[in-house]
């Protein structure tokens, strides 16, 4: 499956019942998979009763795994979102919510045409402990 395409949905608002929703067009989308989301902790994500009956509903397909506290980087959505930034957000100039949202989809549509995963690799030097 691991395709790096991105599926994404464009809202006004970050509410419990928008991610729902978008988590139903997640499990349409891959209706006889097993599906891994890694979230980080953000408040939407960490309501359990809701994640628990959602799971529930989709015969317990879903695995859900939270990055720790001040570790965003290591979610590889992360590497998705430095791109979209760079491309799309900085330094533009978007007439209007709708501009935005049309520039947005244009990106994810260019994005996934030529999708590969990411391939996240840490390159820097073992932390210290100071005890060396």
């Amino acid at each position: 499956m691991h395709t790096g395409e991105v599926l994404a949905d464009c809202r006004e608002r970050r509410t419990q019942d928008d991610l729902v929703a978008f988590m139903e067009r997640v499990a349409a989308a891959y209706p006889d998979k097993k599906v891994h989301v890694v979230w980080d902790n953000l408040n939407t994500h960490c309501a359990r009763a809701v994640w628990q009956a959602f799971n529930a509903r989709h015969d317990e397909r879903f695995h859900f795994h939270f990055t720790p506290l001040h570790a965003s980087w290591v979610n590889q959505i992360e590497l998705w979102f430095a791109r979209y930034t760079r491309r799309v957000l900085r330094h533009a100039s978007h007439t209007s919510t709708a501009h935005l949202r049309e520039r947005t989809e244009q990106f994810i549509r260019a994005h996934n045409q030529a999708a590969r995963p990411f391939k996240w690799t840490f390159r820097g030097y073992p932390l210290r402990t100071g005890a060396s």
